[in-house]
């Protein structure tokens, strides 16, 4: 069992660093955590059979968050999936998906595997399913305008970890990942760019760091990097390090993290 990055990049791809997107696998199937572009592509550079998703979760539906959905559905109809997909997103975000999914003609299509969009519970640590040892939790978290939730996954007698792309430091989140080994936090920021800290619905990397540290998790992982700092990644982490003691790292993408 592992979960990799498909991607680390804030809403806009460098030729190194995609959107953020995240693959869990486990025996008994895979599962997505937002759907940027060429997921099938990603999933397969990964070491990941497309046809074991099982469910695909999408936090909120900003572009880079979701527009690599219909081409997913679509590529698997060809790939000949039979078996159901289930996308879960927050119950605002029902009707766009499928609005999103009707435009490319991937929703209903005649001959093709069956489809649900289903909402989540709006709960602190509130249940979303479980996947044999592995069980999947979400959270409400602090996205400005736009409705968003973080995702926590646990496996039994394993490892655990929380994702929380796009938000700003709510205590939403601190409390999710009390009790998990990693913290996958968004660090679209620096806090030495008095231009972009502060105020917005985002995240820096210092902040990432007090999350991290209040949560009291083992291991911090920076994402949804912005495009102007992935030539100075290093600095991030070392922001973080300021407000964390824990292990700090930059996401690695299409790398293996066991859980």
């Amino acid at each position: 069992m592992h979960f990799a990055f498909l991607g680390t990049s804030g809403s806009i791809p460098s030729a190194v660093r995609d959107t953020t997107s995240i693959v869990v696998a486990a025996p008994e199937g895979a599962v997505l955590l937002d759907c940027g572009g060429s997921p099938v592509q990603k999933l397969r550079r990964a070491g990941v059979d497309p046809l074991a998703l099982v469910a695909v979760v999408v936090t909120h539906i900003h572009p880079d968050h979701s527009y690599g959905l219909p081409a997913l559905v679509r590529n698997l109809a060809v790939l000949g999936r039979g078996t159901p997909l289930t996308v879960y997103c927050r119950p605002e975000h029902v009707e766009p998906l499928r609005s999103l999914l009707s435009l490319f003609n991937t929703l209903e299509r005649p001959g093709m595997f069956k489809l649900a969009v289903r909402a989540i519970e709006l709960a602190d640590n509130a249940p979303l399913f479980d996947l044999g040892p592995l069980g999947v939790r979400t959270s409400p978290n602090d996205h400005g305008a736009m409705p968003n939730f973080a995702v926590r996954v646990d496996v039994a007698g394993r490892g655990s970890f929380v994702y929380s792309s796009d938000t700003r430091p709510c205590e939403t989140v601190v409390a999710l990942a009390r009790g998990v080994d990693t913290l996958v936090h968004e660090a679209t920021y620096s806090e030495r760019d008095p231009g972009r800290a502060g105020g917005h619905a985002h995240s820096t990397a210092a902040e990432a760091g007090e999350v991290a540290a209040r949560a009291g998790v083992r291991r911090l992982i920076l994402t949804h990097i912005g495009a102007e700092y992935h030539d100075a990644v290093d600095a991030l982490a070392e922001e973080a390090r300021r407000r964390f003691a824990g292990e700090v790292e930059i996401g690695r993408e299409l790398v293996p993290y066991p859980l």
